[in-house]
């Protein structure tokens, strides 16, 4: 009996023991990052059969087990992964936010001034003020520039530091995946070791805190299999299967070698994987914050300096310097950035060039070949264009082959990569160091003289087109001519001549591409182009577009005539004319001789043949060769008004005016919004996502915090109830000690009677 009750009283001491030591180790760990709870579970040992009854054999510890839910620490990680996304996404536009909404440094300040500078110079554009005023002018278009690349400089230094923690993100994910690997191995070895039901606590919670590092580096989802995890990152990509890695390394963009991309390494093979497939974490962070954010304000800035550069040098190149010479541009800046796949199979290039400023928007596009069609599609909302041909337009771009004529044809599958803005902010510079170039005067003058005896005027008059157009048909006519913003003048330095000959319009440029819409419905006419003649048809090649109509009443009606020709040449100089008024036919006469003129009325456009009389309408605005201008009041007959060259641009400041009057037009986001406008839009579209993102990256962090006191409620060391537990476990060890020193005195006791 004594040597039963020994071994209850050893028994007990043993679990005791175990427990003490299994508390100890609660308490030293208590602040581990990971570490879960460990309790003893016990059971009684098996009764013995003595005499019908059984006697209690004492206590066993049948397992030490860790206190983990699997539900919560799920939990955990997907709230890790999501807070983590938030806050390096928050931390990377906070940077952006501070940079562009700062009153003193922004864009919005060089704006203004610079547009202050040019209505300063309209309103003193001569004699000492008016130098100044294009000094300033001048100066504060330097500044502008200036600013709009110092923005662009530090929206590349962010990128900059994104690609670099890319890197760094993917190399430690690379390093977790292969500790756990390694540990998925040790674990199943040492499962396989112990007694069945006690698992490697310490090396579980390793594992387990490792998932729990991993999720703030991306999202991960865990697949137990045995004894082993297999992990799943981003969007399903395996990432660790038992004790197999699948490793992810960084790469070029294949169509842009700036920007530092994932690829996932899968049986020896190397495959680029979208931005999106890695949602949450900082790795998922970082990727959304750039394709949503940094691209979208790089191509905000330039967008805002494409559209100033270019609608200034429009408007420049319709006025006159100091020195009586037409204006150039005041700005240079680059146009689209187009880039070939690496994995394109042909030599083909897309030459992209902006056709409309007012059309662009802030995204990316992506030009495909795809059976046999050319599939544009705007990266920022998915939205499609296709032909079976180029060029093609869309959102003020015109993709086309480069070089022309002879451009490589793409391969089926070959891919583009086109960024109309990106070099907007970081190309723009000042093309004009002399203030005197600047174009303040208007190219024409207008007069009648004293000798008038009517009461008639005539309006200072405007130019409007760069190209001047007139044909000799009696009948048929060609409109005002439209330039965009891919004209040269050196494509007209010499007139071109179409003719008109049995339904067809040729004599178009070598090597133009003539684009021709009817309704919604654009043909491309490869070089040489002959262009089946439709009445009222676009035609448009190298930057400039028009139509050529039937004749109309009350003008003569009808198509051209075999041999008919139309002329494109330079508007600028302006043809001096002398315009008469004939009272017999209520008329204007003395226009240039191949001039179609348009009078517009109420909004309504008449054009009229070459060498027509010209109804008079007072008030009504007369149009030809590019220029515009209007006769009002009751002229009489022989009244004669003048229009010619402006040959002298001081004390003229028309120019000037128009071009300080860009500060109000819309001519930014489809003509929704002013320069101002677009700028301010963009601020407050980076202002409104970082609140978003601030408030979210709060929430998240509370969400956090709520899920990991929910696991250390159930998980965590609490050392009040591990000091509890001491005790008790000590007073157990002192109690089997007790009962194993009356063991053994009872033992004893029984050991001398035997002797006696």
């Amino acid at each position: 009996m004594g040597s039963n009750i020994f071994g209850v009283g050893q028994s007990a001491l043993s679990a005791a023991q175990l427990g003490i030591a299994t508390t100890g180790h609660n308490i030293a760990n208590a602040s581990t990052p990971g570490y879960n709870r460990q309790v003893i579970l016990q059971a009684a040992n098996e009764p013995q059969n003595l005499g019908g009854s059984f006697i209690g054999q004492g206590v066993s510890v049948t397992q030490i087990q860790r206190q983990y839910n699997s539900f919560l620490a799920g939990q955990v990680n997907s709230s890790q992964s999501a807070q983590n996304q938030a806050a390096i996404y928050n931390s990377q536009i906070s940077q952006i936010n501070n940079l562009v909404a700062d009153p003193t440094a922004g864009v919005t300040p060089a704006l203004q001034d610079f547009f202050k500078s040019f209505q300063n110079l309209a309103a003193s554009p001569n004699g000492t003020a008016g130098a100044a005023a294009r000094q300033a002018a001048v100066s504060s278009a330097q500044a502008l520039a200036g600013r709009l690349n110092s923005l662009q400089t530090r929206l590349d230094q962010i990128r900059e530091d994104v690609n670099g923690q890319i890197g760094t993100t993917v190399g430690a994910i690379n390093s977790y995946a292969t500790q756990l690997a390694n540990l998925n191995d040790v674990i199943e070895k040492a499962q396989g070791t112990s007694t069945i039901g006690n698992a490697p606590n310490d090396l579980l919670d390793q594992r387990d805190q490792l998932v729990t590092e991993l999720s703030k580096l991306t999202k991960v989802s865990v697949v137990p299999q045995g004894p082993k995890y297999n992990v799943f990152i981003g969007n399903g990509q395996p990432l660790v299967l038992g004790s197999n890695v699948n490793q992810l390394a960084v790469s070029q963009s294949l169509t842009d070698p700036s920007r530092t991309e994932v690829s996932y390494l899968a049986n020896g093979a190397s495959v680029l994987l979208p931005e999106n497939s890695f949602a949450g974490g900082k790795l998922g962070g970082l990727l959304d914050f750039r394709a949503s954010t940094l691209d979208v304000a790089q191509n905000s800035i330039g967008r805002i300096a494409i559209g100033v550069a270019t609608q200034f040098n429009d408007q420049q190149k319709l006025g006159l310097d100091l020195n009586g010479q037409t204006g150039g541009s005041l700005f240079n800046i680059a146009g689209p950035v187009s880039t070939p796949s690496a994995l394109n199979t042909s030599t083909a290039a897309i030459n992209a060039s902006i056709t409309d400023t007012t059309a662009l928007t802030t995204s990316d596009y992506r030009l495909q070949f795809i059976g046999g069609n050319y599939k544009i599609t705007r990266l920022s909302d998915g939205a499609t264009q296709s032909s079976a041909t180029l060029p093609l337009k869309f959102d003020g771009i015109n993709f086309q082959l480069a070089p022309p004529p002879a451009a490589a044809v793409p391969n089926a599958g070959d891919e583009f990569l086109i960024r109309p803005t990106a070099a907007g902010g970081s190309s723009i510079s000042v093309a004009i160091q002399d203030p005197a170039k600047l174009a303040a005067a208007a190219p024409l003058t207008t007069a009648f003289p004293t000798t008038n005896t009517g009461s008639g005027k005539i309006s200072v008059g405007v130019a409007n087109s760069q190209v001047a157009s007139g044909s000799n048909s009696a009948t048929a006519t060609i409109g005002a001519v439209a330039t965009d913003d891919t004209y040269l003048g050196t494509t007209l330095a010499a007139p071109l001549t179409l003719t008109y000959s049995g339904g067809n319009i040729t004599g178009f440029p070598a090597g133009a591409t003539v684009s021709v819409k009817v309704g919604a419905v654009t043909t491309n006419y490869p070089p040489p182009a002959t262009v089946p003649y439709t009445s009222g048809a676009t035609i448009s090649f190298s930057g400039v577009s028009f139509a050529i109509s039937d004749g109309a009443a009350p003008a003569p009606v009808g198509p051209p005539a075999n041999g008919d020709t139309f002329t494109l040449s330079a508007a600028l100089p302006v043809a001096a004319t002398k315009l008469t008024f004939n009272s017999a036919g209520n008329t204007l006469t003395g226009f240039p001789a191949n001039a179609n003129v348009t009078v517009t009325n109420g909004g309504t456009s008449t054009t009229y043949p070459a060498g027509s009389a010209i109804p008079y309408t007072s008030g009504s605005t007369i149009s030809y060769n590019g220029i515009s201008f209007s006769v009002s009041g009751n002229p009489a007959n022989g009244d004669i008004f003048n229009v010619g060259p402006n040959t002298n641009g001081s004390g003229d400041n028309r120019n000037a005016v128009i071009l300080s009057s860009l500060q109000t037009q819309n001519t930014v986001a489809g003509k929704t919004t002013t320069f101002q406008g677009g700028y301010a839009q963009f601020v407050s579209l980076v202002g409104n996502k970082a609140h978003e993102v601030e408030i979210t990256t709060a929430s998240e962090t509370k969400l956090l915090a709520q899920n990991v006191a929910a696991q250390q409620s159930e998980s965590g060391v609490n050392l009040d109830e591990e000091a509890a537990n001491l005790l008790r476990y000590q007073q157990a060890y002192q109690a089997a000690g007790k009962l194993m020193q009356i063991a053994s005195t009872l033992f004893d006791q029984l050991l001398s009677l035997g002797s006696r």
